[in-house]
């Protein structure tokens, strides 16, 4: 079959040296020697894992799964998750934070964004990193039957690096600056290194290790923001024998950074602004995150017919901002009035999952059974220190004067601890009914219990819910080269346990749903695919206040849309990587009239994004060189659902270029971020806080291989 063939041979790239590799040919009068120049690692990927929990033909799954690997990575010089969103269909940035992001149209949160599977990000504060990041495969839609507690726009998984039996040492420096009129070449610059280790450690390679080791020092153009980070990360594995493994590890991480809420706008208006590199927060305002990680994972066998995974997380986290937060734009002086904060976090999150895959035969029919258990703990710990107190004087939007003191006491706010306990249960079955058809469904039944107390006021409440998922799809392939399919899929996530009827009680939790179609397809001689897809998002028990003040299940928000996914490697030396989405998001029940009807905070109408790396096919003075070229386009978001107080950020378009320098054991690539320094937004809040998205930067990377 020419799909299995093309499958196959996406494992290939990985295997070759992206510098160039030689082919031999052998005549019986001469030996000739060919060399094959600028021959690239692909873009393309042969298995998703994240749909079934274990690699599967992207063919045979009824879901869409946009995947980034390590090579797109590299090549685009993502130092973070966020420096990748813009090259993923159908998701928005909408912030600095790690889980500001929106999926179809949807807003997420920090279940949003798992590890090997699991919840529990190491950061807060800012996107993660991706020194240990191996791929990354975002799943679209309602994904709560094998994931539990989601919002129904999508799931973001990361897959770690592992380690490896070869020898293999890497050294990466990475420096970069910015060449704009608030910030010229050399004046703010930033500093990344890693290290990258991997290998046996006894000589019957029984004992692996991997360690990465990243740190890095950034200067921004925003003014006094700045921000430095440490990463270790630790990995071992175990080979028990040839078909059972454990592999653990750390995590630790810190980030100290400077607190920046970006800018305000005067009457709701974006080009009511001050100059993007203006910060509203003094110099001793920060943003600081720290967190230590332990994971293990054990894949063996129960029998010959079903494997055996069991999958820990681990996560102690703490984060504290201190800072005079944007609190009120004064439309009528055009003044910023701030408040006094300084909130300290502390989070715990320990999940266990454990689960069977194996298939087996009924009649003429194959199944790829899937069953598991997840348990897990998490504890929230937010303490307001000072919190609320109004700084004064205002402060000048357009011609801020700083200098002020952080004040000696302030208004204590409150201590909310709250544990939550959940136990779940999960079953997938992907039946082959025979060549052409598959089918796949799955269920989920989860319970969480929940204990709350503010600390300050002894109030305590509690809350028990539960939710039962299903999800179903179906696959047809007329032929190899091509793939239909139709799902349904069910979320679920339980709303806060703060949040209570006017009787008192406790509510359902928040309900998605989502009918999708599509199909995916193989084109020019197996040489690019394409996947499209139509979908249809319903998530409501949304809570809102009624006409009284109370509480109630109100709210209801809608998306439907279109994404068009293409990638292709039509020679070897040239690769494309293209997406669009067409997304209509909208708020479609509100008690209040501001708001039903309005578009979804941070979803764009129209979302297109464009890659493309060219190798040459000739060294230049021993360097094979390569270039590429980034096109990202977002039509107009807003940063709220309430007309009042929301802000147009406009459509925007921005370039991104490269130029690689690679030979033998070593690599140099020089990137430019936002080449015509386009002026445009990328997050935000209300009118209270708007990120402007970086201006032209360069970076200058070095990497060399051991």
């Amino acid at each position: 079959m020419k799909k299995s063939v093309f499958l196959m041979s996406l494992f290939t790239p990985s295997m070759l040296s992206i510098v160039h590799a030689e082919e031999v040919s052998s005549t019986v009068d001469e030996v000739e020697v060919i060399q094959v120049v600028g021959k690239q690692e692909s873009y393309l990927n042969a298995a998703v894992s994240s749909a079934t929990k274990g690699l599967s033909d992207p063919f045979d799954v009824p879901l869409t799964v946009n995947i980034i690997n390590d090579v797109f990575l590299s090549d685009l010089r993502a130092k973070t998750l966020s420096d990748a969103y813009g090259y993923t269909t159908g998701l928005s940035q909408s912030g600095i934070n790690a889980n500001s992001f929106t999926l179809r149209g949807l807003s997420a949160n920090l279940q949003s964004i798992q590890v090997n599977g699991l919840p529990g990000l190491a950061s807060r504060f800012g996107s993660p990193t991706t020194a240990n990041v191996e791929r990354i495969e975002v799943l679209k839609g309602p994904a709560s039957v094998l994931y539990g507690q989601l919002e129904p726009g999508g799931l973001v998984n990361i897959t770690t690096k592992k380690p490896k039996a070869e020898k293999a040492i890497n050294l990466e420096v990475s420096v970069q600056t910015y060449d704009t009129d608030v910030s010229s070449a050399g004046d703010d610059n930033g500093f990344t290194t890693t290290l990258d280790a991997t290998g046996a450690l006894t000589a019957n390679e029984n004992w692996l290790y991997r360690l990465i080791i990243s740190a890095d020092s950034i200067n921004s153009y925003r003014d006094n923001v700045d921000q430095e980070s440490y990463y270790i990360f630790p990995t071992l594995t175990y080979l028990i024998s040839e078909v059972s493994e454990l592999t653990f590890g750390l995590e630790l991480v810190k980030e100290n950074a400077k607190a920046d809420q970006g800018l305000v706008a005067i009457n709701n208006d974006i080009n009511q602004t001050a100059s993007i590199n203006t910060r509203y927060q003094e110099d001793g305002d920060v943003d600081n995150d720290e967190a230590v990680v332990f994971f293990a994972t054990y894949k063996g066998e129960v029998n010959d017919v079903f494997d055996l995974t069991a999958n820990w997380r681990s996560v102690w986290h703490e984060d504290n901002r201190i800072l005079f937060e944007n609190n009120r734009v004064n439309d009528d002086d055009g003044t910023l009035t701030r408040r006094d904060r300084n909130q300290f976090n502390k989070r715990q999150y320990h999940f266990i999952d454990i689960n069977s895959r194996g298939v087996i035969d009924i009649g003429n029919t194959e199944h790829e059974l899937l069953a598991g258990f997840n348990t897990g703990f998490e504890r929230r710990d937010f303490e307001r220190i000072r919190f609320g107190e109004v700084i004064s004087p205002n402060i000048d939007i357009l011609n801020p004067i700083f200098g002020l003191e952080e004040p000696l006491d302030g208004t204590p706010g409150n201590d909310r601890v709250t544990d939550l306990w959940n136990y779940g249960f999960y079953l997938q079955d992907v039946i082959h009914l025979n060549d052409q058809w598959i089918v796949m469904a799955g269920v989920r039944y989860e319970k969480q219990f929940v204990d709350f107390i503010e600390q300050v006021s002894d109030e305590t409440s509690d809350q028990i819910t539960d939710a039962f998922v299903p999800s179903f799809g179906v696959v047809y392939q007329p032929i190899d080269y091509l793939s239909l399919y139709a799902s349904y899929g069910e979320s679920f996530n339980p709303n806060s346990v703060e949040d209570t009827s006017a009787n008192g009680g406790s509510f359902d939790p928040e309900e998605g749903k989502q009918f999708e179609i599509g199909f995916k397809a193989f084109l020019f001689e197996d040489k690019a695919n394409i996947s499209v897809a139509y979908f249809d998002i319903t998530e409501d028990n949304i809570v809102e206040r009624n006409e009284n003040g109370d509480d109630e299940l109100l709210g209801e928000v809608k998306s439907s849309g279109v994404e068009v996914e293409f990638l292709a490697q039509p020679i070897d030396n040239w690769q494309i990587k293209a997406g669009y989405a067409y997304v209509d998001a909208f708020v479609s029940k509100n008690p209040e009239e501001t708001i039903e009807g309005n578009t979804n905070a941070f979803a764009p109408k129209n979302d297109f994004y464009l890659w493309t790396r060219y190798n040459a096919t000739q060294k230049f003075k021993g360097w094979l060189t390569g270039v590429s070229l980034g096109i990202n386009h977002e039509s107009e978001r807003f940063t709220s659902t309430d007309i009042t107080t929301r802000v147009a950020l406009p459509t925007y378009t921005t370039f991104d270029t490269a130029v690689y320098f690679e030979r033998e054991n070593y690599s140099i690539a020089l990137n430019v971020e936002n080449v015509f320094d386009k002026r445009y937004f990328d997050g935000g809040t209300r009118d209270t806080s708007l990120y402007p998205g970086e201006p032209r930067k360069i970076s200058l990377t070095f990497s060399t291989n051991f």
